[in-house]
Order: C-alpha cells, then structure tokens, then sequence
C-alpha cells in the first residue's frame, strides 16, 4: 500500500480527473445487482500495481486486471488476463496506476 490516503472506489466514479476507463469500469461494477443482468459487455480494466511492498505475489510494476469492485471500497485482482470474474488480491485504487482497457 502506498503512502496516499484511503479513498473508497465510489469516490472515482465522479471525479473527472479519474481515467475515464476507470470510471467506467468501477460504475458498472458498483451498480446496483440488477444492472449486472445487462446484455452490454462489462468493461475491461488493467492496470499496474504501484505498491510500496509486495503482496500476495505482485511486486510493483505488475500488470494486472481489475475483475472486482467491492463495497469495502478496494478492488479485486489477478494477473490473469483473460479473468472475467475471480481475484488473487485485493488493493486500494490508489495502489494502482496506469488504467486501460488493455494489457
């Protein structure tokens, strides 16, 4: 974890200085379950583990995907591109740089 404080993953959703595929990704993830049911591809989010200290098996400047957001306020990880769905870790936002919608 990184030195900077804690900020919920809802607290990104508005934040126009938030990447937008970050936006994006954490506003369906955190939508009420219903909105889950929708035929509209679920968004993809990769990202780079900043971290100060390695964790669970990611040391900083891993790339990873982002499969989860939850109400705790971090999100869930792998380093399984191809994971629609099931993390190894579970981080910060602000442990994390480096947003796309690809590796």
């Amino acid at each position: 974890m990184t030195d900077h404080a804690f900020r919920h993953c809802d607290d990104y959703i508005t934040d126009p200085t938030s990447p937008e595929c970050l936006r994006r990704f954490l506003e369906r993830a955190r939508s009420p379950a219903h909105g889950h049911n929708s035929r509209d591809p679920f968004p993809k989010l990769f990202a780079t583990y900043n971290g100060d200290t390695e964790w669970r098996g990611y040391a900083k400047g891993d790339r990873l995907r982002v499969v989860m957001a939850s109400r705790m306020g971090d999100v869930g990880v792998t380093k399984r591109f191809d994971a629609e769905h099931g993390y190894d870790a579970r981080f910060a936002v602000e442990s994390l740089t480096d947003f796309s919608e690809q590796p």
